[in-house]
């Protein structure tokens, strides 16, 4: 009987776990008028954190060698060294956001971005995205929405000769695990109801 009893407290344990990776979604990055000051702060890899989810952003000349990041009150740029440069991503440049776990990326904005004259691709595995024909909303700070966009690597790369615009904020919420992983939780779980039924007997 205290095996029966086992296996159905690891059984209902499952909906829990589930509903608290649900109850971290929506954690948000937000670089606009939160993030620097008036004159460029230049780091490396800085990182952030909102709920559990934790973010790390590096930044690639338009050659693919490593560059820094530059963070002022209008969101994070590209440093790639050049002569009197504005700091902003630019033709070739890139920000690599790289997340601590699964993430399923909801959305992105920026700062400076002129529907006109800027554009940008996205790529996330082996998906790209051209933002640049993407609808968004905002006069200011341009938002653009997603769905079905997961990794934990998401890659932001300047294209035209105009473009110059910064990130002011990226939205994410946990990805959920996959139905297998479920499974494969609630027997591993079901193999310790069954241990400690067998440690009690």
């Amino acid at each position: 009987m205290s095996f029966v009893k086992s296996l159905f407290v690891a059984a209902s344990m499952v909906p829990t776990l589930a509903l608290a990776t649900l109850s971290t979604t929506n954690p948000t990055f937000d670089f606009y008028k939160s993030g620097g000051g008036l004159i460029d702060g230049v780091s490396n890899s800085p990182s952030f954190v909102s709920g559990n989810i934790g973010l790390t952003v590096t930044a690639r000349k338009s050659n693919g060698s490593a560059a820094q990041v530059a963070d002022r009150w209008d969101g994070l740029g590209v440093v790639s060294g050049g002569f009197l440069e504005a700091s902003e991503v630019t033709a070739g440049e890139s920000l690599v956001l790289t997340f601590n776990r699964a993430v399923n990326l909801t959305g992105l904005e920026f700062s400076m971005w002129e529907h006109l004259f800027d554009d940008a691709t996205l790529s996330v595995g082996s998906k790209t995205i051209d933002l640049g024909n993407m609808s968004g909303s905002g006069l200011i700070v341009r938002q653009l929405s997603f769905s079905n966009l997961s990794g934990t690597q998401f890659v932001i790369k300047g294209e035209g000769l105009l473009t110059s615009f910064r990130l002011a904020g990226v939205s994410v919420t946990a990805a959920i695990p996959e139905p297998g992983t479920w499974a494969l939780m609630a027997l591993g779980l079901a193999g310790i109801g069954l241990a400690s039924a067998r440690r009690r007997a």
